[in-house]
């Protein structure tokens, strides 16, 4: 039998770690993945990578194929990833190499990655907390 997207439940993945240096900066580190396929043609799920060769399987991530970024939201198990993953196909090109995401489509990723029970990376939340405060301000 041939492999296809249909019948091979994973998929290597190109991705970027940032480990962690000594003088508090980051080391960025290219590795592999073998991440599970998602309804969402382009959209990854895998557990969160601690090191080149460490996972931490009770939390996961959501990646673009393209261009092995990660959805800046972690999730508690592989079915809420899966459940956002399937959910946010609508809201991007995500089968393409690099979509465009403007600010109010990005905003909408996170807000569904919420719905889903996933928790946004602290710098999202900021840059979220930052928006509210300036349109409350106008």
């Amino acid at each position: 039998m041939t492999a296809t997207p249909e019948t091979t439940r994973t998929i290597h993945v190109d991705v970027t770690l940032n480990m962690p240096l000594d003088d508090g900066g980051v080391l960025p580190i290219r590795t592999g993945i073998g991440a599970i396929r998602t309804q969402t043609e382009g959209l990854v799920v895998f557990p969160r990578l601690i090191g080149p060769f460490e996972i931490d399987d009770q939390h996961w991530s959501v990646t673009h194929v393209g261009t092995g970024r990660r959805i800046p939201v972690e999730f508690e198990d592989e079915e809420h990833a899966t459940a956002f993953a399937n959910d946010a196909g609508s809201l991007a090109a995500w089968w393409e190499e690099r979509p465009h995401l403007p600010a109010k489509t990005l905003l909408q990723v996170i807000e569904l990655a919420q719905e889903h029970g996933g928790t946004p990376d602290q710098h999202v939340l900021g840059a979220m907390a930052r928006k509210k405060a300036a349109e409350e301000g106008e």
